[in-house]
């Protein structure tokens, strides 16, 4: 998946970056989770996959994403995008949930040392060791690939076929893979090498032939270079991608080559094509459409559920997605080539609709078992893309920081679609976890809802996104800008000295929530960013109407506001937002002194004592 599309995905849709942010990194030296150095299957050295058998033995893949890929500013840090370190404890996890394969995606950068034969840093690739062991600790198989070196896109990417010294990039690649392959030469068949991720020039046009060439020259060399470092590396099994691991561009006419494969000892094959499928994406992955039902639940959701047809997806159905795995199938199975689609996926659009919440997170469940299904089908490995991120526009299966399933329900549609070959494997999953039941589980004395408000300059309450919002925040009861007070350009934190007032709700009826005491006109034209947050639950069983903006007195009814979910799981009430353009349009005037949002609550009942 492309970088800044995995970032977005990362984070929240409405969460911005100002030059006062910071973000802090750690690098991931050893990780005492480690049951062992070496596991029974690594040094034992006799496990082999034979063709028959790859894509039984492979099963259903999960990706470690977002973790050993990660970097900031071309510095490889397994906690810079927000997970934390890779563990036996999360790898423990994907084993019992049923999956069988984990990719580990790697980036290098500047842990090569161009002025020391290139040279890579050996607390990092024993690094990589100890994640790779992790899963061998659980007999898993396991893919290990160099990542984020291929993108143009980020600071300290190398590996491009757009480059213009050709020469340089492939003997740092030749180099790179030397080092790895004699790192892991002993490692059995249960580790597969993946040469590159989606290596491509930026352009998401028709691959341009001659850097193509380039491309089909790196997985030559990748090939060449791993077979030739000798032990079980000879035998090993090998995955190389396409251009951009585009199905179509690999498969049609655009330039694709298989490499070559002569020092292979095995006896028969042991390479694999790698190619990626988040069609389509303007329900996987795209993020500003309001697509967010698919295929035959989709339409089911629509005929059932009165919801509108022009949320479900125009292209890229059932018959499509078969479409694209007989393909595969012509062009690589049926002559004895492997295939893994080494990321698939769509993010969490669950709250895209506040009154079917339960319907979109089971029509997300059945595509990711259709896929994975009728990928399986046809004979090839699919591996879930989870970038660790679980909430709003988000691939998370797992909750990373306990090692627990967040997503059982689409676990269990991909894992039961592939042991079955069952594309319709995730039909009739129903999910309960948005119920009428939600607000519940906690009874309540009262609860509270608060205004939240952020202006073009970034003025702003306690938070840049409704997503960290919450009255035990910073600078909760406080409207701060950012101002350069000193002179030398360093913003600092101004208390404007506004007032705000927040609601106690204790039973059905109308509520205010506001801010007074400052003139939001004077440095501003426009808000960003205008929305009630809460510290209940969001439930179908709590309705929210009338909502009023009024400024400086002047009422404005608001006829569409966003009522949905936020991070946290809370109810969320938004009006205005620059970033999102399923947010209303209202017509208002800056407040000069105050802005209150009047609002009515039912249901009330529903979540107190």
């Amino acid at each position: 998946m492309k970088l800044n599309e995995k970032f977005m995905a990362l984070t929240s849709a409405v969460m911005i970056a100002v030059s006062a942010t910071a973000c802090s990194s750690s690098d991931s030296g050893n990780n005492s989770s480690s049951e062992s150095s070496q596991s029974p299957s690594q040094t034992e050295n006799t496990f082999t996959i034979s063709a028959d058998s790859i894509a039984e033995t492979l099963g259903a893949g999960w990706n470690y994403g977002n973790t050993l890929e990660a970097n900031s500013g071309g510095h490889p840090s397994e906690t810079v995008w927000g997970n934390p370190e890779a563990s036996q404890e999360m790898i423990n996890a994907v084993a019992d949930a049923g999956f069988s394969t984990v990719r580990v995606p790697v980036s290098y950068l500047d842990y090569i040392d161009d002025n020391n034969g290139y040279k890579v840093d050996e607390s990092w690739l024993n690094r990589v060791q100890e994640v790779v062991d992790y899963c061998y600790n659980r007999e898993l198989n396991v893919i290990i690939n160099v990542h984020g070196d291929g993108y143009n896109s980020i600071n300290g990417g190398w590996l491009l076929c757009n480059g213009d010294n050709q020469d340089y990039i492939k003997e740092k690649y030749a180099a790179l893979w030397q080092q790895i392959a004699d790192k892991f030469a002993t490692y059995d068949e249960h580790l597969i090498f993946e040469s590159m991720n989606e290596e491509f020039n930026g352009d998401f046009g028709d691959p341009v032939r001659e850097q193509y060439e380039n491309i089909n020259a790196y997985n030559q060399i990748f090939i060449d270079t791993v077979r030739a470092s000798g032990e079980n590396n000879t035998h090993r099994w090998l995955m190389f991608p396409g251009w951009n691991t585009n199905i179509d561009f690999t498969v049609g006419d655009y330039g694709f080559q298989l490499p070559t494969d002569d020092n292979n000892t095995a006896g028969e094959n042991r390479m694999i094509v790698s190619v990626h499928c988040y069609d389509p994406w303007d329900y996987c992955g795209e993020e500003k459409k309001k697509t967010f039902l698919w295929g035959e639940r989709g339409q089911q959701i629509v005929e059932i559920n009165k919801a509108n047809p022009k949320n479900l997806a125009s292209w890229g159905d059932e018959e499509f997605l078969e479409g694209q795995m007989k393909k595969l199938k012509e062009n690589f199975i049926d002559k004895g080539v492997h295939v893994v689609i080494g990321e698939f996926g769509c993010i969490d659009k669950t709250l895209a609709n506040a009154g079917i919440p339960n319907q979109i997170a089971e029509n997300r469940a059945y595509y990711d078992g259709y896929l994975a299904g009728i990928a399986a089908t046809y004979g090839i490995t699919p591996v879930y893309w989870d970038n660790g991120y679980n909430g709003q526009y988000g691939f998370g299966l797992f909750t990373r920081a306990t090692a627990e399933q967040s997503q059982p329900e689409i676990i269990q549609a991909i894992v039961n679609a592939v042991k079955n070959k069952d594309p319709k494997a995730g039909l009739e999953t129903r999910i309960k976890s948005y119920d009428d039941s939600a607000g519940r589980a906690e009874k309540l004395d009262e609860v509270h809802a608060y205004l939240g408000i952020q202006t073009e300059i970034y003025t702003f309450r306690n938070s840049y996104s409704d997503g960290a919002y919450g009255h035990d925040s910073e600078w909760f009861n406080t409207l701060i800008k950012w101002e350069d007070t000193d002179g030398d350009n360093k913003d600092d934190i101004v208390d404007t000295g506004a007032v705000f007032e927040d609601a106690s709700i204790k039973d059905d009826g109308t509520y205010t929530v506001g801010v007074s005491g400052y003139d939001f006109s004077g440095e501003s034209e426009t808000l960003n960013m205008l929305f009630i947050s809460t510290d209940f639950k969001f439930s179908n069983a709590i309705v929210i109407k009338d909502v009023v903006l009024s400024v400086d007195g002047k009422d404005i009814p608001v006829k569409n506001p966003i009522i949905a979910e936020d991070n946290s799981g809370n109810m969320y009430i938004e009006l205005i937002n620059k970033y999102n353009e399923a947010a209303p349009a209202i017509e208002y005037d800056m407040p000069k002194d105050s802005l209150k949002i009047t609002f009515t609550i039912e249901g009330v009942s529903n979540i107190l004592k």
